[in-house]
């Protein structure tokens, strides 16, 4: 690892073996997000801004489109916040380190499975079932729902397209007094087969072209379905929320301050894997001190 910033430099740059990451306060109108988000994550994270009147991590953006890869709901707060600059971590999306993973629905709570396919079945879902390979569970790239009892059902519908189908599926287990939880595939799978959870809801994989495009025309994919993962990413700039809502002074002197203030920092590297917060991280993070 290196860091490459001179005093007059516009953004801070993390030198990693896979990609550079490119650390900067950016103006927030740029950002587009590709996802819907979750009105009560949203707020919860608009409290603990207010709270801590600091924003600890940047954003991960696609660096020639500034679609948000990884933050939607900490931008749709800061929106609310009236922030005019946020922090980044601009990265080359077409970079093949930068994955696509999803977030698998686990479920939680006292119906049975014969009661959540008969709601399914209500709301004129179509559940056909098949045989699911759990040996190759991270790769099976349809849209589905397992049980823990090893009943398998892939969700289809004669008219709504499959976004459209998670959002009635999970409205559906909803209404039923379930628990949904977004979990990466390889939590959600152990969760399965240890029967911590009702069932599991599996989500086709999302190409890049189809998240950029999400982000540069508008038409966003539902809420959290896909995780981006990064080969490495920076944690703990800690901006106060002072400067991102500042309006007397410019984008320009204000990140040129948060550039200086970055370069007067040491950095932890920490390996993959590496519990922080209470989160584990599946890439190597750089931590500024």
């Amino acid at each position: 690892m290196a860091r490459v910033a001179e005093q007059d430099s516009l953004e801070f740059i993390i030198k990693h073996e896979k990609l550079d990451l490119r650390i900067y306060l950016s103006s927030l109108e740029k950002l587009l997000s590709h996802e819907e988000t979750i009105p009560d994550e949203v707020a919860t994270l608009e409290g603990e801004f207010l709270r801590d009147q600091v924003v600890r991590d940047p954003i991960v953006i696609d660096a020639n489109t500034y679609v948000v890869l990884d933050g939607m709901h900490r931008v749709a707060a800061m929106k609310e916040l009236n922030c005019i600059c946020v922090p980044v971590c601009a990265v080359d999306y077409r970079n093949p380190s930068i994955k696509v993973g999803t977030w698998y629905r686990t479920m939680y709570g006292e119906s049975s499975p014969g009661q959540i396919r008969s709601k399914l079945s209500e709301s004129r879902l179509t559940l056909d079932s098949f045989s699911f390979d759990m040996t190759r569970f991270m790769e099976n790239p349809i849209l589905a729902i397992l049980f823990a009892n090893g009943e398998c059902f892939k969700l289809m519908s004669s008219g709504p397209k499959d976004f459209d189908v998670l959002r009635i599926a999970e409205q559906c287990v909803r209404e039923l007094g379930l628990i949904v939880k977004f979990e990466t595939e390889h939590d959600a799978f152990q969760a399965l087969v240890d029967k911590r959870t009702k069932a599991v809801m599996t989500l086709p994989r999302i190409e890049k072209a189809s998240i950029r495009e999400a982000g540069l025309t508008g038409r966003l994919l539902p809420y959290k379905v896909t995780r981006h993962i990064v080969p490495a990413r920076p944690l703990g700039v800690n901006v106060p929320l002072k400067t991102l809502t500042d309006q007397t002074t410019q984008i320009e002197e204000s990140n040129r301050r948060f550039i200086a203030d970055l370069q007067a920092r040491t950095i932890t590297h920490r390996s993959s894997g590496a519990n922080i917060g209470g989160r584990r991280y599946e890439e190597e993070t750089f931590i500024f001190n």
